[in-house]
């Protein structure tokens, strides 16, 4: 197994050159942390914490196991307390300390759950000792990993005789340790959900009433893929405030199983269990022993709760099974970053790194990258892009065929006929990307105007068909974050069905925000003129991983959401939810087809 692999070619603990010349024993490195800072939304910092890396005998920097937990820390009090006077700028996304954790609050993390500072514990607890700045180094090893993977490394006497090594010494740039001042936390202070005029909190905007799930359908998903395998299904787990999606592709002429689709997964066990037992139901083929069937896998950005169990599925499929890998070429100095291109480098899985408009077509469905841009790209080497905006956002047609062959045509001079398919179905998958790579998109897909009925509106329109953001099925990006949709995208787009990815209020940020699902509500529903209220959200369209429902007097999850789309023309979309919650696997057995997920349009 890999993972005896990685443990016998351990060479000893990784040693930043910045902390080489304090003196510290490999024990001493042993017992570090390594605490990158993952994401920042707002005045809230994640902080993955895991423990002190090794270098194998290649020269690889590996992570023996995923990481250990998340610290929240408000952002203010980290720059006020750690960064002010030692690192004299922001805590920003990718800056990785090295500090010894008390071993309790390891302990925490362990369990599961964020060590929120400011509400249990004073950041001064969490970071009772010296504090060393390791970001360059850490980002150099991301850096090296992130080519590694993409081509071979060449032997360092080759690299000596063309004269490509940097024989000039560098200065040695010893850390000033850090540490954290005495100074009381401001409590990071729990979102209250809002109160009705009685007192009572009012229902939660997801919860969908009974009558709409129809128990009689349980169990029915599979029967549903068997009787129509010319029919797409795009699968969104309920992995709390994280993305992994599956899409399962049509069953092609001549073949007996679908292949899959895979974009991002936070945790490796969800996926490959429901891969497992689609396989055992007959929808997939052996996944272990048919070569491609993982035509692709898309890690659309290297934030941990998109990528953290994609290390694993490549571990298990390697080359043989995954085609091709799409990655936007920004490199993360995070675990789940080093540790995949690690495990791409040794399984030498083909790489892509699309930019907007990058097309391909795979089992009847037509891929393309909406984002990130060209001038993003550009930018991926500084710090001048969140790394939400480098996210791969894409548009799924299908069906996809345009030609139709047969014997009837041949005395009319051919056997093929192009098909003029005048609405197929389209889904956007959103990642994380926000305002800045929205704008973008907009700029390289613009929106076509008829200008009076002229005749270059006519000619465009027919060659490339409707706006090329509409789509019936939108998976909103970021979970619903205020910076990751706002009212003239979903305009464009104007899906029947709207998806968020979230735990539904609280976590760690607060997913969804309520500005960005108001916004949804009005590109769906325009009130501002009117001055009306909303319709409900299930009847607008929108559904939540985190919906609820009403079961045997209580309230129970409908959890992972998977959407049926017929090949046929004018056939019905099909809704369906598997009861899981985000911890829980997906049992098929389980699954109800909703009887309305969307209102009349």
């Amino acid at each position: 197994m890999a993972s005896t692999r990685r443990r016998s070619g351990k060479s000893g603990p990784w040693r930043p050159e910045s902390i080489g010349e304090l003196g510290l024993t490999d024990d001493d490195l042993r017992a570090l942390s390594y605490v990158v800072i993952d994401e920042v939304v707002g005045p809230v910092a994640a902080l993955e914490v895991s423990a002190w890396p090794a270098a194998d005998r290649a020269g690889r920097i590996r992570f023996e196991a995923a990481a250990v937990g998340d610290l929240v820390v408000p952002v203010d009090e980290l720059a006020k307390r750690l960064y002010r006077g030692w690192l004299r700028r922001a805590p920003r996304v990718g800056d990785v300390l090295a500090t010894r954790l008390d071993r309790g609050l390891v302990t925490k993390l362990r369990a599961g759950n964020d060590v929120v500072v400011g509400q249990a514990v004073d950041l001064g607890e969490v970071l009772a000792h010296e504090v060393y700045d390791v970001s360059g180094d850490a980002r150099t090893v991301a850096k090296i990993a992130f080519h590694a993977a993409a081509t071979r490394p060449i032997p360092r006497a080759e690299a000596e005789r063309r004269h490509q090594l940097d024989t000039v010494p560098k200065p040695t740039r010893r850390a000033r340790p850090g540490k954290v001042k005495a100074r009381s936390s401001s409590a990071l202070a729990a979102a209250a959900e809002p109160a009705t005029e009685d007192g009572a909190a009012p229902t939660a905007p997801w919860h969908v009433p009974v009558e709409l799930v129809d128990e009689s359908t349980m169990g029915g998903f599979v029967t549903a893929l068997r009787d129509d395998p010319s029919a797409l299904a795009y699968v969104l787990l309920n992995v709390g405030d994280g993305d992994a999606q599956l899409v399962l592709l049509p069953t092609q002429p001549g073949a007996e199983h679908r292949r899959v689709m895979v974009v991002d997964a936070v945790s490796a066990g969800k996926v490959l269990g429901l891969l497992d037992d689609l396989a055992d139901e007959g929808v997939l083929p052996d996944l272990d022993a048919t070569p491609g069937v993982l035509p692709l896998v898309v890690a659309t950005h290297p934030h941990e709760d998109h990528i953290g169990g994609l290390g694993a599925l490549v571990e298990r499929f390697g080359a043989g099974g995954i085609a091709d890998f799409w990655e936007p070429g920004y490199y993360h100095p995070s675990v789940g970053f080093i540790e995949l291109m690690a495990r791409l480098e040794q399984h030498a899985v083909s790489r892509i790194q699309p930019t907007a408009g990058t097309t391909r077509w795979v089992d009847g469905v037509k891929l393309t990258a909406l984002s990130p841009g060209v001038g993003l790209r550009v930018r991926y080497d500084s710090y001048g892009v969140d790394v939400n905006d480098a996210s791969i956002a894409l548009r799924l047609e299908f069906p996809a065929a345009r030609v139709a062959e047969g014997l009837a045509d041949v005395r009319a001079g051919g056997n093929r006929e192009y098909l003029r398919l005048d609405s197929p179905w389209a889904l956007i998958l959103g990642a994380d990307a926000q305002t800045m790579s929205w704008s973008q998109v907009a700029v390289d897909f613009p929106q076509l105007h008829q200008m009076s009925g002229t005749a270059l509106y006519r000619e465009l329109s027919a060659a490339r068909g409707r706006d090329y953001l509409a789509a019936e099925v939108f998976k909103v990006s970021h979970h619903g974050s205020k910076h990751g949709v706002n009212l003239e995208l979903v305009e464009r787009i104007g899906p029947r069905v709207t998806l968020v990815s979230s735990v539904g209020g609280g976590g760690r940020y607060n997913f969804p925000h309520q500005v960005a699902v108001n916004a949804v509500r009005e590109a769906l529903e325009p009130t501002t003129t009117s001055g009306n209220s909303h319709s409900p959200d299930h009847e607008l369209g929108i559904h939540y991983t985190a919906a609820t429902t009403e079961r045997g007097g209580d309230t129970a999850p409908l959890g992972s959401i998977a959407v049926v789309l017929p090949a046929a023309r004018g056939g019905t979309m099909q809704l369906w939810r598997f009861g899981d919650t985000e911890d829980d696997p997906i049992d098929l057995r389980a699954a109800m087809r909703m009887s309305r997920p969307y209102g009349s349009p």
